[in-house]
């Protein structure tokens, strides 16, 4: 029986948001569920290694280091360096210990499906290294707002589709990064033209 093992990387620089607990709370329980055997094929996620990265805010530390994690493999990496959303990010990758790398924040959820249908695209298309979502985006009360990601998807509407290249990626930077999953190597070498991005739908939600 087949699995996939994936590392989420999720960089925090401070609690002092409204309502983190509650939003930190259901990010944290859409990543333990995503370990259910959810498909009748025999596709389970194997390990799931949550990476936080996080500020040495007293608060913050207190929430992530006590927080019960209910038996995810944990990775806890406290920044006292920079703690913008990019450093936290690349540190946090550098840290992490499987092929395939996933970025959450932590006022986002994954859907219940996210990594049974990143596992199938992962399989079905060997020559693409980055999963790119379009991101549902609700507000505070859970009601819907729009999408993100479509317009850089729009941007690319030329070329074949359902793929966005490294060129589309530099000329439209405004997508969102949460949701996607991509090989640790490609991330690291981020600027390789050989790296090719497929975008998925239905991945992610975000609550902003």
């Amino acid at each position: 029986m087949e699995k996939l093992d994936i590392s989420i990387v999720l960089p925090i620089e401070s609690s002092k948001h409204k309502n983190f607990n509650d939003l930190f709370k259901s990010s944290i329980t859409s990543v333990i569920n995503q370990q259910k055997e959810i498909y009748k094929k025999g596709v389970i996620i194997g390990d799931v290694e949550l990476v936080i990265v996080y500020s040495d805010e007293e608060s913050l530390c207190s929430i992530v280091e006590n927080y019960d994690y209910s038996g995810l493999t944990k990775n806890l990496v406290k920044n006292t360096g920079e703690t913008d959303f990019a450093n936290q990010v690349n540190l946090g990758v550098s840290k992490s210990t499987h092929e395939w790398v996933s970025i959450i924040e932590f006022d986002d959820e994954y859907s219940s499906i996210w990594f049974k249908n990143a596992y199938r695209y992962i399989k079905s298309y060997d020559d693409v290294s980055v999963f790119l979502p379009i991101v549902v985006d609700t507000d505070s009360k859970g009601l819907f707002v729009g999408f993100t990601n479509e317009a850089s998807f729009a941007a690319n509407i030329n070329e074949e589709i359902g793929y966005l290249t490294n060129e589309t990626l530099l000329s439209y930077q405004n997508f969102q990064t949460s949701g996607m999953v991509f090989k640790k190597e490609i991330f690291i070498f981020w600027v390789r033209p050989a790296s090719t991005v497929r975008q998925i739908n239905q991945f992610a939600k975000r609550a902003i």
